[in-house]
């Protein structure tokens, strides 16, 4: 029961907010599809109206995406009794992008980093990829998030500068926090180009732990480096104590 209970009262919480400032809600659909992200955009958009800066812009921005990318695939369904439904969420959709489109041209002359970042990475803005690589060594930018968008504008034409922005993403993490396993992702990238292959052992084994959604194939990264039973030890020793330090937000490597 809990679990229901919990999800009516979360309606309920909606649904005061739009009661009382309508303007959160007027122009979403209304059927069950898609609620909680919905119910995201409406916290975002009370959020940043009550506070109206860069970060909560940057929310409801990403609040914004998630939304309309959740609607977008049923634009296609057939409705054969209330083809309203369809019209309702196109209208959705129409309108999330023309928010995200307004929130996009109000922002571009700030240098908030998560800012920067969108810039770059949904419109292809190469003075916000410049000013984003500018900021690297300043405190705002000692976020695991921030350090992989670093790594990944680097990792072409600066291999070891983009390791080293990884390895400090993952210094960044506190204990218990969920790890982005994109950033391991990228080091075994990083690794595998440079043939380390104690490396990509250790590492593969690592986001393999972590649950990563794609298949880490360990029988073929063996088949490339034949490693003793001693060295297979050792080495999964080494995958312990990074566990271990992610898990409690201890990792200091690289």
């Amino acid at each position: 029961m809990a679990p229901l209970f919990l999800t009516a009262c979360e309606q309920d919480r909606i649904q005061t907010i739009c009661e009382a400032t309508p303007q959160f809600c007027v122009d979403l659909h209304e059927d069950s599809w898609c609620k909680f992200e919905r119910s995201d955009l409406i916290r975002a958009r009370k959020q940043q109206a009550g506070t109206p800066n860069d970060a909560n812009i940057h929310e409801l921005m990403v609040n914004l995406k998630i939304y309309r990318d959740c609607l977008d695939p049923l634009l296609g369904m057939e409705y054969t009794k209330r083809k309203e439904r369809k019209n309702d969420k196109l209208e959705a959709v129409i309108k999330a992008d023309a928010a995200l489109e307004q929130l996009e041209q109000q922002t571009i002359g700030s240098d908030y980093p998560y800012l920067l970042l969108w810039h770059w990475q949904h419109r292809g803005d190469h003075q916000a990829k410049a000013r984003f690589i500018a900021l690297a060594d300043r405190p705002q930018m000692q976020q695991p998030e921030l350090q992989k968008g670093l790594a990944e504008l680097l990792i072409i034409r600066d291999g070891p500068a983009a390791m080293r922005a990884l390895h400090h993403a993952l210094s960044l993490y506190d204990a218990d926090a969920t790890i982005d396993t994109g950033i391991i992702a990228d080091l075994l990238t990083l690794y595998t180009r440079e043939r380390r292959y104690r490396e990509i052992w250790i590492w593969s084994r690592v986001l393999s732990q972590l649950g990563h959604t794609e298949t880490v194939n360990l029988e073929r990264i063996d088949t490339y480096a034949r490693f003793d039973q001693e060295q297979q030890q050792q080495m999964l020793q080494e995958v312990d104590l990074i566990l271990q330090q992610l898990k409690t937000g201890a990792y200091r490597r690289g």
